[in-house]
């Protein structure tokens, strides 16, 4: 008897493997992210390639094989309808994929990242079409680093450990976070980016708030700019 177990996945990718299967990349509570045979998907009398588009939150049956695992069967919990008819929402929903699954290992496994992953979807699937989506993109990569040890040093300088005042202050790409205008450094110049008070602010309530809350909060665009300047270079550096 074939040996099967359910998990509740989110659906990254489908690829094609074969003439009528394809791979589906999913993450998981349990067992982190996931690549999987779903058999006959390509066919178009298939009902079980419905429940296994990109973006959605499934309830599957993995069939363990010799060689490959293969998914037996899923329903589908959640499919974000609304996130899937906004073109700017399924681009920001395909960047942090595309992101989580470039620096997230096959296996590893992380239930506060499944968690993020799904407060991020349910967030794009309500939120309003003005929002800057690119922003937020940024916002749950600056969360992903955190949950994978990357936590930035937002309150005291890296170098001599005082106190962040609202100076003229750096953020350093090489230490990992704030360094106060006594600690500038010419020889350092290339890791260290300006980074204004309400930036500093921001990215303080990006650590303790979810995606909703901060989209209450008014950001205007120099300080957006400087937000996804930062964040971008900083993921940039610590997985490049």
């Amino acid at each position: 008897m074939e040996e099967t177990y359910r998990v509740k996945a989110v659906v990254l990718y489908r690829s094609s493997f074969g003439e009528n299967n394809t791979i589906v990349t999913i993450y998981t509570t349990e067992k982190g992210k996931l690549e999987l045979i779903a058999r006959g998907t390509k066919k178009s009398k298939s009902k079980l390639a419905a429940h296994l588009e990109p973006i959605t939150l499934v309830d599957v049956m993995v069939v363990r094989g010799k060689k490959y695992d293969y998914i037996g069967s899923a329903i589908s919990e959640n499919c974000y309808f609304d996130l899937k008819n906004s073109l700017e929402k399924i681009k920001a929903a395909g960047e942090v994929i595309r992101i989580l699954n470039l620096i997230v290992k096959t296996g590893d496994c992380d239930k506060e990242i499944f968690e993020l992953l799904i407060s991020y979807f349910d967030f794009l699937n309500s939120a309003k079409e003005e929002l800057n989506y690119d922003l937020f993109v940024q916002l749950f990569v600056f969360k992903l680093l955190i949950k994978l040890g990357h936590r930035p040093e937002l309150y005291y300088c890296v170098s001599c450990h005082s106190k962040i005042l609202p100076l003229s202050n750096k953020f350093d790409l090489s230490k990992g976070g704030i360094i106060c205008v006594k600690c500038f450094s010419q020889l350092e110049k290339k890791y260290q980016l300006i980074i204004s008070e309400n930036s500093i602010k921001i990215l303080r309530l990006a650590i303790e708030n979810d995606f909703k809350q901060l989209a209450n909060i008014s950001v205007n665009k120099d300080i957006k700019k400087e937000i996804i300047n930062i964040i971008n270079s900083f993921f940039k550096y610590n997985f490049n």
